[in-house]
């Protein structure tokens, strides 16, 4: 199922589009055929007018991950990667924005497969934001975090490109285009890498397995599986602490002063003067002129 979806500009119909999938938190359907994952999300990009250089990078915990399965999705064109420890993707993900590669540079699209829910994608969202409509943001996640809000603040980005669902009836369902391969090779700019081990990287996927049978990849691995061993024990606690009071956030302006104890679009619905407040949580809210609230964007402190 496609979601507000709009075709490619004549401009980003040419241009690069680099897509990141969670592996972690959007398996694939049970059945379904790895090497079919490249080849249906090239199609279905290419139906909506994305014809340029295309990347697509499987980003996750590798451990224990049958390499049978890695060398299909490497088969139908998926560049894998296996998180650095105490990562995640979108960690990455704005790592990559914020770097000075060429290949990150517009006019570039960029796919999201992730089941974080938008709210917790300000910090990407305002990137894309702020750079312009050479910058466009296409969001795909499991038919289970689909949005209840029906104006998710994506859809209030204006370089928001659209949103499928991550299952059989969305993005994944049909085979791909045949002609998939020759695509892929325009890209040439990613290579199958380990977080883990100092960013080891190979363009071939015999010499990534290679790499995660040995000694030194088992090492580290043991050391990512006890990072997230304890950093579930600290979500635990966290579930169980009792809740705090939430902060106050003062919000002024010339003729107009007061104070909300939560930031929702139930407690304002439109706010028509320039904004920038500071919360005590640390957080910047910057909100334009005449825009709708959920329009607002989040920014950590400098």
């Amino acid at each position: 199922m496609m979601k507000k979806v709009r075709k490619a500009t004549p401009e980003l119909a040419t241009s690069k589009t680099i897509v990141w999938w969670d592996m972690d938190s959007c398996p694939l359907p049970n059945g379904y055929e790895p090497s079919r994952v490249g080849p249906r999300i090239d199609t279905e990009l290419k139906n909506q007018g994305y014809n340029g250089p295309l990347t697509i990078i499987g980003i996750g915990n590798l451990e224990g991950v049958p390499h049978d399965f890695l060398k299909a999705l490497s088969s139908g064109g998926v560049v894998i990667k296996q998180l650095p420890l105490g990562s995640d993707m979108m960690s990455c993900v704005r790592r990559a924005l914020f770097s000075r590669e060429p290949r990150f540079e517009p006019p570039l699209s960029m796919m999201l497969i992730t089941a974080v829910h938008a709210e917790l994608l300000e910090d990407v969202i305002c990137v894309f934001f702020n750079r312009g409509p050479r910058y466009n943001l296409l969001l795909a996640f499991p038919a289970v975090t689909e949005h209840a809000d029906p104006e998710p603040p994506t859809l209030l980005v204006d370089n928001f490109g659209g949103e499928w669902v991550w299952d059989r009836l969305g993005l994944l369902k049909d085979p791909g285009s045949p002609n998939y391969d020759t695509r892929r090779q325009d890209t040439g700019c990613e290579s199958h890498c380990c977080g883990l081990c100092d960013d080891f990287s190979s363009d071939s996927f015999d010499d990534f397995k290679a790499h995660l049978d040995s000694p030194q990849h088992a090492d580290k691995g043991k050391k990512f599986k006890a990072a997230l061993l304890c950093k579930a024990s600290s979500l635990k606690k966290k579930a169980t602490a009792k809740p705090k009071k939430p902060s106050k956030a003062s919000f002024s302006n010339k003729s107009t002063d007061f104070s909300l104890t939560t930031l929702t679009c139930k407690d304002i619905l439109h706010l028509s003067f320039p904004l920038v407040v500071c919360s005590q949580k640390g957080w910047l809210l910057q909100k334009k002129l005449s825009v709708p609230f959920q329009r607002m964007l989040l920014l950590p402190c400098p």
